[in-house]
């Protein structure tokens, strides 16, 4: 059996905890049970290793969020965004996964920070099309303000994002004090008067 995937989950552990410069690749090998040197038989490097991390975490993270959005397909488009971005938060205490995703998307190690980007930001657009397109459908599109579809993708990722940040610099309690705040704004702002 490969200690591949077992590396990887307790680095992630260290990395969402400690971050990129506190996990140290001792730190992984002891608490892995292997030595150090044997880290080297499946990555070249902390980096490397770090790297795999956060490619296979976002593709995790990717693949919920797609699936919550396609559960939630039944409801008003503005409850499912409002759950969505209450499970991102709740995930974010309770998930080294999102832990470790959001934490380092802010504050990417700064050796690494043009490759993590580089993984960032293409999810983020594809994240906004998506939501574009879903907002864009019939059911939806009558709801909104004429042409608003795209409109009103940025104006959620620009909710999230700032609800988000809130988690990781203050508390979930705060950050859930923002969205309550924030939400009936974003829902006036996008929504047509009927």
């Amino acid at each position: 059996m490969t200690r591949k995937p077992v590396i990887e989950d307790v680095a992630l552990g260290l990395f969402a905890s400690e971050g990129f410069e506190g996990a140290s690749l001792g730190r992984i090998a002891d608490a892995v049970g292997i030595r150090k040197p044997s880290i080297y038989a499946h990555f070249r490097s902390k980096e490397d290793l770090f790297l795999s991390v956060f490619r296979r975490t976002l593709r995790r993270k990717k693949r919920q969020i797609f699936q919550f959005a396609q559960d939630g397909a039944g409801l008003p488009f503005e409850e499912m965004l409002f759950g969505l971005t209450e499970r991102l938060m709740d995930d974010y205490e309770s998930d080294a996964e999102t832990r470790f995703l959001l934490r380092m998307c802010y504050f990417p190690p700064t050796s690494l920070h043009d490759k993590v980007m580089g993984m960032v930001n293409p999810f983020f657009r594809q994240a906004e099309r998506e939501l574009t397109r879903m907002l864009g459908q019939p059911e939806n599109a009558g709801r909104l303000h004429p042409g608003g579809a795209q409109e009103a993708a940025i104006a959620y990722v620009t909710v999230v994002d700032g609800v988000l940040a809130e988690a990781i610099y203050g508390s979930r309690r705060t950050a859930a004090r923002r969205l309550s705040a924030v939400w009936p704004v974003y829902c006036r702002g996008v929504l047509a008067k009927h």
